[in-house]
């Protein structure tokens, strides 16, 4: 019997799959990190030859110095808010641009402190500073807390836009409303068996693309899910969404991707490059860790298949006679 999974060759593949991978994890088109790195870059660039007042008096190297700093430890301490506040039901249950705020307010809070601590205090400024202290705090956070937050709603801004028009295009498609009384909707408890979050997660996506996951990619703290049907990109953590799908077949490949066992149809190899490929055409990379595990899982999952072709194949003649 034929396997449920076939290994085929990457001949048409770059000879520098390493170099091809790393290019694809910082193209700010398609990644995250590179959407971040391009944009903190162009800011930062922009604020040392605009010279503001923080950096007055400092030559262009050192003004650039100065705002990589600032600009590049604001956007990890927005994206580690991002991605705890977003672990926290509390928190993921809001609409996105109303948790992507409230990300900004935390994160304006933190850089205030770090930047309070630390950054106003770095060697090569100099001079004299103020002690620490809460009114210090409150005035760094006022000179800087709003426009921390506006600058991090506009960097989040074409996710949330793709995903307003996700939520749009799923209203448009909605039947209009009957003439007269409508029953109000049913409410289920949440299930015993585990499939709670299971529930959250597919209720996130639009009905356009189903519920039949293939795949699923983590952009930081956005999710990029793959069906059947068609991809959608929602908020929420990569973490979460696997351990909702744990109660599906599925197995993790990379850090950043998810694939459900039954969608699998092939291991490509090239050089040291492995990569995975789906029956809806999507290929992603398999990482080393994970390797190991894939073949594994794939085994027990055509193990399975010839059991149960045998069964079906044994129980025909019983059902003829």
């Amino acid at each position: 019997m034929k396997a449920g999974y076939e290994q085929v060759p990457l001949s048409s593949r770059s000879h520098f799959p390493t170099l091809d991978g790393l290019v694809a994890q910082i193209d700010p088109r398609t990644s995250w990190i590179g959407y971040l790195i391009a944009a903190g870059t162009l800011l930062s660039i922009g604020l040392a030859l605009s010279e503001p007042s923080a950096s007055a008096g400092l030559g262009l190297p050192a003004r650039l110095v100065f705002w990589l700093i600032h600009v590049s430890s604001a956007l990890f301490l927005f994206e580690v808010a991002q991605i705890y506040l977003g672990r926290i039901a509390l928190f993921e249950r809001l609409p996105p641009l109303l948790l992507v705020m409230t990300v900004g307010m935390v994160g304006a809070f933190l850089f205030a402190v770090f930047n309070l601590l630390l950054l106003d205090r770095i060697a090569f400024l100099g001079g004299d500073h103020e002690p620490i202290s809460i009114l210090g705090l409150i005035e760094e956070l006022r000179d800087s807390g709003a426009i921390s937050v506006l600058f991090w709603v506009l960097l989040n801004s074409p996710r949330l836009i793709i995903i307003a028009q996700q939520q749009g295009a799923e209203h448009a498609d909605e039947p209009p409303p009957l003439d007269g009384p409508v029953a109000p909707p049913v409410t289920a408890s949440e299930p015993s068996d585990g499939r709670g979050p299971l529930l959250e997660l597919l209720s996130r996506l639009p009905r356009r693309i189903g519920t039949d996951i293939v795949a699923i990619s983590a952009e930081l703290h956005y999710l990029r899910v793959y069906t059947s049907a068609g991809e959608a990109l929602i908020l929420m953590s990569f973490g979460r969404a696997v351990k909702a799908l744990g109660v599906v077949p599925g197995q993790l490949i990379h850090r950043s991707h998810w694939v459900a066992l039954p969608h699998m149809v092939a291991l490509e190899s090239g050089g040291n490059r492995v990569s995975c490929r789906l029956n809806t055409g999507l290929v992603l990379p398999v990482s080393r860790t994970y390797r190991a595990s894939l073949r594994a899982a794939l085994a027990a999952r055509d193990e399975q298949l010839v059991l149960k072709s045998a069964q079906r194949m044994s129980i025909v003649p019983n059902s003829i006679r």
